[in-house]
This record gives structure tokens, sequence and C-alpha cells, in this order.
């Protein structure tokens, strides 16, 4: 069995540096605050090995984050929404199995960033129209969910289609950051076996993960504390603001890559 020293000397010190920046940059995410941040965590992490090694790593270590916030969870989401969106992100996950050798990491990048960057522009165009607000439709629920669904078994990043709808639901930042929390927590126990079957786990991955896994709170408690002193209002203007620099991103792996 591969101990936690031989996994420490497989990987260089430039690795480490940014798996513990996208380590933080995910529990900030996850935690509900900048949830558009955690789409650039695998990007980060795979300059500096596969994207298969990267999903392997952060899998565990994003189970473990959900678990760090889950009670904070279970008290607070919206399981109208849940019930709403999970079948459909089932669905997602189902279709991201049948296709993952299928799809390259830069045509998943250019079409999530192209996707996000569309949705943003809309909301803003319809906020600015004033009128009426963008309307949480149950059909782009299930839309959004099955889409988050199938980019994050594929390459741990659906935080943007998911986001696109929850923004037009305009719960509060606690009931928001919750109902995410459960969907990625369900997402995530999912992947353990499709992943596992792909042979995307193994022992030395497993070790890597461990060895960053103290980071998982900081991450966590730092996006609580946070969102615990901003208001709703700029909550979500920081929200957008993420998911705009993570769609920049996305194109931009997807284009230069």
């Amino acid at each position: 069995m591969i101990s936690l020293v031989q996994a420490f000397h497989e990987h260089s010190t430039l690795f480490f540096v940014l798996a513990t920046l996208s380590v933080i940059i995910v529990g900030i995410s996850k935690s509900g605050f900048g949830a558009g941040l955690g789409a650039l965590s695998l990007p980060l992490m795979a300059s500096q090995s596969s994207i298969a090694e990267a999903l392997a790593i952060l899998l565990p270590l994003l189970i473990a984050i959900d678990l760090v916030s889950l009670r904070r969870f279970l008290k607070n989401a919206d399981w109208t929404i849940l019930k709403l969106v999970i079948p459909s992100a089932a669905l997602g996950m189902l279709l991201g199995f049948l296709f993952f050798a299928a799809i390259t990491p830069k045509i998943l990048s250019l079409s999530i960033g192209i996707f996000t960057l569309l949705f943003l522009t809309q909301n803003v165009v319809m906020s600015r129209l004033k009128n009426k607000k963008a309307k949480p439709y149950p059909w782009l629920g299930g839309l959004m969910g099955g889409i988050s669904g199938f980019t994050s078994f594929v390459a741990h990043i659906g935080g943007p289609p998911i986001t696109i709808y929850m923004l037009r639901k305009k719960v509060s930042p606690i009931v928001y950051t919750s109902t995410l929390g459960i969907f990625f927590t369900t997402i995530n126990f999912g992947k353990i076996v499709p992943y596992a079957y792909l042979d995307l786990l193994n022992l030395s991955q497993l070790a890597t993960s461990i060895l960053l896994l103290p980071l998982v709170p900081v991450g966590v408690y730092l996006g609580f504390y946070l969102a615990d002193r901003i208001s709703a209002k700029w909550y979500y203007i920081v929200v957008q603001f993420f998911l705009l620099v993570a769609s920049i991103k996305l194109i931009a792996d997807g284009l230069l890559a």
C-alpha cells in the first residue's frame, strides 16, 4: 500500500501549492460564497497533473467538504427545489458516465463557459429592462439540474448551470447555500461507484487526497464567515461576479488548451 510519504514525493512542490489553493477555493465555493469560483478548482490542480488524476484527488475532498457542512445544509435547504433538480441531475450523471470517454476537457470547458456567459448576459439584460424578474420555471430547474449532473460527473464543474437557476429563485443566502450543498452532496456520493468502475480511483490518489484533507475546513469556514457577513444584495453580486470569472476562464481554457 502506498504511504503518505510516497504520495508526497510523487508530486512537485508547485503541484501542492496549486492543490492547496484549489482545495481552499472549492471549500469557499461549497460554502456558498462565490459559487462560480469552484469551476476554477479542477483546471488549477490539473495544470500540474492529468485531468483524470485531478478528478480522482478532488472527489474525496469534495465529499469531506460535504460532510463538514452537512448539518448546516440539512436545516436550511429548500427541499421543494431539491425534489425538482436531483432526479434530473441523476440523469445527467448517467449521461456523463456513458459519454465520459468521448468528451475532451477542451470541448467541455468551452461549452460550459459559453453557456454560463450567455445566461449571465440574459440575467443582466432582464434586470436592466426592469419589468419582470427572470422567472424560475420548473423546466429550467430540471434542465439546469441535468446539465449540472453531467458537468459535475465529467469535470467537477456543476456549479455554474445550477447557480443560474438558483439565482432566479431569489432565496436567502443561507437557503441558497444549503440547497446547493445538499444537491452536490448527493451528486458527489453518486460518483463513487461509477468513478471506481471507470478506474479513476486508486490508492496513490487517495493518499494525495488525505495529505490535502486538513485544508477542507479552512475553505469551508472561510466561506461561511464571508457569507454570514455580507448583505443579500452584495452576496448575489459577488456570486454573479465569480460566475463571470469562471465563464471567462473556462472559455479561455477551451480556446487555448
